[in-house]
C-alpha cells in the first residue's frame, strides 16, 4: 500500500479545519467508510464536537469518528481485547490518587520511603505524584528505565531516588490489579498496535487537526497508525512567519518531532 503524509502548517482560522473537512468528505465519496474507516484525532472533547458540527454542516459525517488521543487509545484496546486477558480497566483520578496515597503511607511504614515520609500525608502531596507520574508517562519514561537512568548517576539524590520507587510500586500495583491510568491507556494502544499488524490496517484516512505539540505517546501511536492509514493528514497551529514568538518555537519543536517519528 502506498501511504501519503501530509503536515500543514498555518496560524489559527486559516482554513485548516476547512481543509481537512474536504478531504474527509472527498475520502467519504470514493467509499463506504464502514468498510475503509475515516479517524478524525483532535485536541480536546470541545473541539471534536466543533468538528463534527462543521462536518455536520459540511454534509454530514455518519460513520467518522472525532475523538481525543484518550479515546482513541481506549478505543483500540477494545478493538484488540482478547478474552483470554481481559483489557485493563481504567483508573478515575480520584481513585488513582487515593491509590498513590496508599502505596506512599504502606512504604513509609516498611521503612523503604525515607525523604518523602515527613511529607507523604500532607494535603495535594498525592495529587502532586500523580502529576508527575503522569509526566513521566507522557514522555513514555518506563519505570525500570527511569531506575536504570538514576542507578548509572553516582550523585543522585535521594529524593529521585525515592520517586522512582514510588513510581515503580504504582505501576506493579496497576498491572497486577488489572487497571490502567489515562496515559498508561496510551502505553498499552502502542504496543497492541506493535503486535498485531491487522488491527485499524484499513484505515483509509487518519486526520489529527488543530494540535501545537505532541507527547511521545501521541508521537508513538500516530506513526503506528500513520504506516496503516492509505493517507494521513496533521494540521499544526503556528505563523511560520512569525519566528520571534514563542509559540513559533513550540511549533517547530512539535513540527521537528512530527516529521522524525513518520519518518
Amino acid at each position: 500500500m502506498i501511504v501519503s503524509i501530509k503536515i500543514l502548517v498555518a496560524p489559527a482560522g486559516s482554513g485548516k479545519t476547512a481543509h481537512v473537512i474536504d478531504r474527509v468528505q472527498s475520502t467519504m465519496a470514493r467509499q463506504q467508510p464502514t468498510l475503509s474507516p475515516v479517524r478524525v484525532i483532535v485536541p480536546d472533547h470541545l473541539k471534536a464536537e466543533a468538528f463534527r458540527r462543521r462536518l455536520a454542516e459540511a454534509g454530514g459525517g455518519i460513520g467518522i469518528q472525532v475523538q481525543t488521543f484518550y479515546d482513541l487509545y481506549a478505543d483500540i484496546l477494545t478493538l484488540a481485547q482478547n478474552p483470554a486477558a481481559p483489557m485493563p480497566v481504567r483508573l478515575p483520578p480520584a481513585v488513582r490518587r487515593r491509590l498513590i496515597y496508599r502505596l506512599v503511607a504502606q512504604l513509609v511504614d516498611a521503612g523503604q520511603v525515607i525523604y518523602y515520609a515527613p511529607l507523604h500525608a500532607a494535603p495535594g502531596f498525592a495529587r502532586l505524584l500523580a502529576d508527575l507520574f503522569e509526566e513521566l508517562k507522557r514522555a513514555r519514561i518506563f519505570p525500570e528505565a527511569l531506575a536504570a537512568a538514576l542507578a548509572d548517576d553516582t550523585g543522585v539524590e535521594p529524593r529521585l531516588i525515592e520517586l522512582a520507587q514510588l513510581y515503580a510500586a504504582y505501576q506493579a500495583y496497576l498491572i497486577e490489579a488489572g487497571w490502567a491510568d489515562t496515559e498508561g491507556q496510551g502505553w498499552l494502544a502502542a504496543i497492541a498496535l506493535e503486535e498485531s499488524a491487522a488491527l485499524l490496517a484499513d484505515l483509509a484516512l487518519l486526520v489529527v487537526d488543530g494540535f501545537d505539540e505532541f507527547n511521545p505517546t501521541q508521537l508513538a501511536v500516530l506513526r503506528l497508525l500513520a504506516e496503516r492509514a492509505a493517507e494521513t493528514t496533521v494540521t499544526l497551529t503556528g505563523d511560520l512567519q512569525r519566528p520571534d514568538r514563542l509559540a513559533h518555537r513550540r511549533l517547530a519543536r512539535a513540527r521537528t518531532a512530527l516529521v522524525e517519528a513518520l519518518d
